[in-house]
């Protein structure tokens, strides 16, 4: 046991009771030992160190015993210290502060703001089915008008101006979600047409969504979540290449509408659109454009390598035009030169084959592009949109990565057509 030797201990054990008092006095320089003569100190010492050896010590240290070794402590008293109040302000001028909490407030607003976008366009809009224009036998044009407040026009106006886009459709019952594109807005929409979408949408049998959709009386109820951007056309594109199969036409349409409407050199832009369907009936009235370096023909049913091949040499007697049909003629009416368009139907046995993406590649016209090679890529860009089996016939298929569709390498037609007549293009597949 350690015993502090600060401590008066003279009356902690039966054994020092005879031991008289001593001064112990000390002075602000020395302990209470040093102030003892040499004989008195060294007895002391003695005697605590016999009580120490023996174990008795009879109780702890009394509060009087403390008390008074603490007043026999060799540092000299320290003066008490209070905490001053300032007279001073110690905060910012009025201004700073002010300022300060504008800017808060603005990057809690932003973030609020940003917030609140997300929500909007991650939430499903409850639109009401007003019209269905039947296109074919097996498709038809759906009009819907938004049901509760009108979403963010801006937000549509925006997305018409950068390319391909689309809507996400809820089907209730089995909790699913299709994409489905929309059609451009007509050239002189109604007041109700302003704030409403058209979507292109076959009548698939085996498909849970478009089945439901058709399956929808006049009046409905349908959730749409949107618009989500597929595809962002480059300001620098001159040139496109259409390959649409199918309602894939929708996005054609769409890259048509976003391609003249940029202010910047529209009168220079070109777009060729290949269409392919199965029945006529989902293009009726529709005549090909032929190529001026060289015409089309009806590819021949006997001969699979036959060059050639042509879709409009079997129209419909009757001037009558698909709702389709009269959109790209208005299209072309529009802008004269700049739209062509090549159709081909499957039962009248022409198709796009080799020798039509070569005809379609052919109509790259170098004279239109600036000596920059550059951008030259992006100026040239080759589309394609429909089915997946249509998209791997031409270009391969996309692939899957990470839980996520990818675009794939490009093969098949279109890559042996572009190593035969090389061009510096994009190739994109919707």
């Amino acid at each position: 046991m350690t015993i502090c030797g600060r401590l008066h201990l003279p009356k902690l054990c039966p054994e020092r009771q005879n031991v008289t008092d001593i001064n112990t006095r000390q002075s602000p320089s020395s302990g209470w030992l040093t102030s003892m003569t040499p004989r008195a100190a060294s007895s002391q010492v003695s005697s605590i160190s016999r009580c120490v050896s023996k174990g008795s010590l009879c109780k702890p240290p009394s509060s009087h015993c403390l008390r008074r070794a603490q007043g026999y402590s060799s540092a000299p008293p320290q003066p008490e210290r209070k905490l001053q109040q300032s007279s001073q302000p110690s905060g910012l001028k009025s201004w700073q502060r002010y300022a300060i909490t504008m800017v808060i407030g603005g990057v809690v607003y932003g973030l609020y703001e940003g917030y609140s976008n997300k929500q909007a366009r991650d939430a499903f809009i409850p639109y009401k089915l007003v019209k269905k224009d039947p296109v074919s036998t097996s498709a038809s044009i759906f009009v819907l008008q938004p049901q509760a407040r009108s979403p963010d026009l801006d937000t549509y106006k925006e997305a018409w101006q950068r390319g391909i886009w689309n809507f996400h459709f809820k089907q209730p019952q089995l909790q699913i979600v299709r994409a489905y594109t929309p059609l451009p807005p007509q050239d002189a929409p109604s007041v109700e047409g302003v704030s409403q979408l058209r979507f292109l949408i076959r009548n698939d049998a085996y498909g849970e969504m478009s089945s439901y959709l058709h399956r929808l009386p006049i009046g409905s109820q349908i959730e749409l979540r949107g618009p989500n951007i597929e595809y962002e056309l480059s300001p620098d594109v001159k040139q496109i290449v259409f390959f649409a199969g199918g309602t894939g036409i929708a996005p054609a349409l769409q890259v048509a509408h976003a391609l003249f409407s940029q202010k910047e050199h529209s009168k220079d832009k070109k777009l060729h659109i290949l269409w392919a369907n199965r029945k006529r009936d989902d293009c009726v009235g529709g005549h090909s454009d032929h190529s001026p370096a060289e015409p089309l023909v009806k590819k021949s049913t006997t001969s699979s390598n036959s060059p050639t091949l042509n879709a409009s040499t079997k129209t419909a007697a009757s001037n009558d035009q698909g709702l389709v049909v009269k959109e790209l003629e208005q299209l072309k009416e529009k802008h004269p030169g700049q739209v062509t368009v090549e159709y081909f139907v499957n039962e009248e046995n022409t198709w796009i084959d080799r020798d039509a993406v070569f005809r379609a590649l052919g109509r790259f016209d170098d004279n239109d592009f600036s000596g920059r090679s550059s951008s030259s890529q992006e100026q040239r860009q080759i589309l394609i949109s429909g089915p997946s089996g249509f998209i791997s016939y031409l270009a391969g298929p996309k692939e899957w990565r990470n839980g996520r569709e990818q675009q794939g390498g490009v093969s098949k037609i279109l890559a042996h057509a572009i190593s035969m007549n090389p061009h510096n293009v994009k190739v994109w597949k919707i």
